[in-house]
């Protein structure tokens, strides 16, 4: 259980971390920035080389403020005090950013936790990505090419994917999204695969009429 939480935490910080590139980008500016100005109008008897300055901008931003190195003109004070405030400003960015990832992960945890648990049956039964379209086309009753509710549960008990009847039920209307009442193997994988969803299907959309036989055979 503990572990199955853990796995939320790892999926709301990769969600915040592709902003990461921005945010570093952004900050570097800042710095560079006023540590330059900084540099430019303090004394040299007080800021003797850019790194010291660099130095100053940095504990500044990171709201440490050791006070080892501090200003000491009217203009570095004045330009340190605009540094504070765009500091804050700066910092409620990746603050906000992070709690939007936890709030919209916390939003989707049965959803996200009846996932992590199907794809640790499929692994723990030696079940791959690539496993799926022939289990689908086999599980077909009606060669609609999807699997209604029935079909599908008659298949995750044939593949010995034990998570109960009520949790294959969430797990089914969860993979339905567009509540057609069935689900084909393109949006299976997606959902329970989807760095292997590329691979097995190409650049084909499950929309376009592609059959699982077809995306299979085109690899």
């Amino acid at each position: 259980r503990r572990f199955e939480d853990f796995h939320l935490i790892l999926k709301a910080f990769r969600q915040a971390s592709e902003a990461l590139p921005v945010l570093l980008f952004i900050l570097s500016v800042i710095v560079l920035i006023f540590a330059s100005l900084i540099y430019v109008l303090e004394p040299r008897s007080n800021i003797e080389s850019l790194p010291k300055a660099l130095w100053l901008t940095v504990v500044t931003v990171g709201t440490v403020g050791y006070g080892d190195v501090v200003p000491e003109s009217a203009w570095g004070s004045l330009v340190t005090a605009a540094l504070i405030v765009v500091s804050a400003l700066y910092m409620a960015i990746p603050v906000g950013i992070v709690g939007k990832a936890f709030s919209d992960v916390w939003d989707d945890r049965n959803k996200l936790l009846m996932i992590h648990r199907a794809r640790t049956r499929f692994l723990e039964r030696g079940y791959k990505a690539q496993d799926i379209p022939a289990m689908f086309c086999r599980f077909d009753q009606d060669s609609s090419g999807e699997l209604d509710l029935p079909e599908f549960i008659a298949m995750m008990h044939k593949m010995q994917v034990t998570l109960g009847t009520d949790r294959l039920v969430e797990l089914f209307l969860s993979l339905d999204a567009d509540g057609s009442g069935g689900i084909d193997d393109a949006e299976f994988v997606r959902t329970l695969y989807p760095s292997a969803h590329a691979r097995i299907y190409g650049s084909k959309h499950p929309s376009d009429g592609t059959t699982a036989s077809e995306g299979t055979t085109g690899e």
